[in-house]
């Protein structure tokens, strides 16, 4: 009999998988032991996978609870479609359907079921759940069951509960946004044994960070020039805008169209219909279709679009953990995407008003205490000068030292790469999409000379890990003749400059040479 590594990678490969990613494997392994395990991935890190696999490879019933309704539709369709036994029963539902889902759970036809935390509680679903032996409760968005985390929801206190009414199976705990000291309270209150707990890395090195912090008079325009401004370059497309407000979703989305952007409003205030139409829309992309959605937080929970280049905060979000959850949703296909804070400081006098709102309640003592803290963290995030990535990785307890693919962060940067928020209310964009550096005939060899150094450099990384085609567009251009004016040309940082100013500007000077 194969052993359960063995038994892992088979199921990965029955399942279409060519290999795994970090700590996927472990927490299989652990799963198909039974023993109890805290998974703690970035977004788009593969936790899905984790539970996935397992659950199909069992004929017990795996149990996947989650907030996240958009995410369960997809993982259930995408499973569905390719003909596993799964099903799914949430808040919402159609009558008919969820007693379907039900009958599939109860007559043992569905191996994976997902469920809403409130439709887990539901009478309707325990007597169904009756009828079976269950394998495995995976709990998605774990961090939800702690009171000090960021996004607590007490259906989830529930949770550990009814897991002992139901025979106590093997617990898998997912979270994206878990701190240490929240993931040692997931364990606590689940009381896990001995669980497997795999911290596969925060990092997300194709991300690059930029925060820009907007005070006095004019810097709402300041702020929305600054977005249309980025949003007019076709690289920072497909895009996430996230407004604090239904109201500002609407205005923001009214001005962009105005600026020829097509963007679309998504909020809880539309009709279902529309928010789905709007979604799909997004989704699909491509021409006729919406490059940009401005939303506020609600979307994106669970929505896999691999290709988003830009995600924007117009407002100051409540903790580092949501904004680092919101920003992952960039880049999800590897490639190199950027996630921008415009910073009010009117949004951090908002954020003190409404924890006021909790101080004197003594059942909200918690909840005062972990929106102060917060507080505190965000606004630290926003006004510290050191390397926006490592001041991430360090507030998740992440210790190893962050590599981004391109560019890291406008701390790293020394000059980011927006225009300056003091002049652009003055300076606005033309409505026209920027563009791209022309690159003229005399200038195409030593465009080639530097995409022949760029693969050397590389060392076999791609080559956007060096430089991508845009930056190397502009220096044939510019032909720079020092590194000051090098360090002038979008695209270049101190960074750059240290590892690579001489190679390039002795391959500029080499060529100036032979053109004369």
């Amino acid at each position: 009999m194969p052993d359960t590594g063995s038994r892992a990678d088979y199921l990965l490969e029955e399942l279409g998988y060519s290999s795994w990613r970090p700590g996927q494997r472990e927490a299989v392994i652990a799963a198909l032991e039974g023993r109890d395990s805290l998974i703690v991935m970035p977004t788009g890190g593969g936790k899905s996978l984790c539970y996935q696999l397992p659950g199909l490879a069992s004929e017990d019933l795996t149990i996947v609870v989650s907030p996240l309704i958009a995410l369960m539709r997809d993982q259930w369709q995408r499973l569905r479609a390719a003909g596993r036994p799964v099903t799914m029963i949430a808040s919402g539902m159609e009558e008919g359907a969820a007693w379907t889902a039900l009958e599939e759970v109860r007559s043992g036809e569905a191996r994976i079921v997902y469920c809403s935390p409130e439709r887990f509680a539901s009478n309707a679903f325990l007597e169904a759940l009756s009828h079976r032996r269950i394998d495995l409760l995976a709990v998605d968005e774990a961090h939800c069951v702690s009171e000090w985390g960021h996004d607590f929801r007490p259906d989830y206190l529930r949770l550990p509960q009814i897991a002992e009414r139901l025979g106590r199976p093997t617990v898998m705990a997912c979270t994206a946004t878990a701190t240490v000291a929240v993931a040692r309270e997931v364990a606590s209150r689940f009381e896990m044994r001995d669980p497997l707990q795999v911290r596969s890395g925060f990092d997300r090195p194709n991300l690059s960070f930029d925060v820009v912090p907007l005070e006095g008079t004019g810097s709402k325009a300041r702020r929305q020039a600054l977005l249309e401004a980025g949003l007019k370059d076709p690289a920072n497309r497909p895009a996430i805008v996230y407004c604090g407000t239904r109201r500002d979703t609407e205005e923001v989305t009214e001005t962009l169209r105005e600026a020829g952007i097509a963007a679309r409003a998504y909020h809880a205030g539309m009709e279902p219909e529309q928010r789905t139409a709007v979604q799909q829309r997004f989704m699909t992309g491509g021409e006729g279709n919406l490059d940009v959605i401005v939303a506020t937080n609600a979307f994106g929970m669970g929505v896999d679009k691999a290709d988003v280049r830009s995600v924007w905060h117009m407002t100051i979000p409540t903790s580092v953990e949501a904004y680092y959850q919101e920003a992952g949703r960039g880049g999800r296909d590897g490639l190199p995407a950027r996630a921008v804070l415009l910073a009010m400081k009117a949004d951090l006098g908002r954020l003190v008003r409404f924890n006021e709102q909790r101080k004197g309640d003594p059942e909200l003592a918690i909840a005062h205490e972990r929106g102060w803290r917060a507080y505190h963290a965000i606004k630290g995030f926003i006004y510290d000068q050191r390397c926006r990535r490592r001041a991430l990785l360090d507030h998740f307890g992440d210790r190893a030292a962050g590599a981004p693919l391109e560019r890291c962060c406008d701390v790293c940067d020394g000059r980011g790469w927006l225009p300056d928020p003091e002049t652009i209310a003055v300076r606005r964009p033309s409505r026209a999409s920027s563009p791209a550096p022309e690159l003229g005939a005399a200038d195409a060899p030593l465009f080639e000379q530097l995409k022949a150094w760029r693969l050397r450099a590389a060392q076999g990384k791609p080559a956007y890990t060096v430089a991508n085609n845009r930056t190397l567009t502009a220096i044939a251009a510019a032909k720079p003749r020092d590194e000051r004016e090098l360090l002038a040309i979008s695209g270049v940082g101190p960074a750059f400059i240290e590892k690579f100013a001489p190679e390039v500007l002795a391959i500029v000077a080499g060529q100036q040479v032979l053109a004369a």
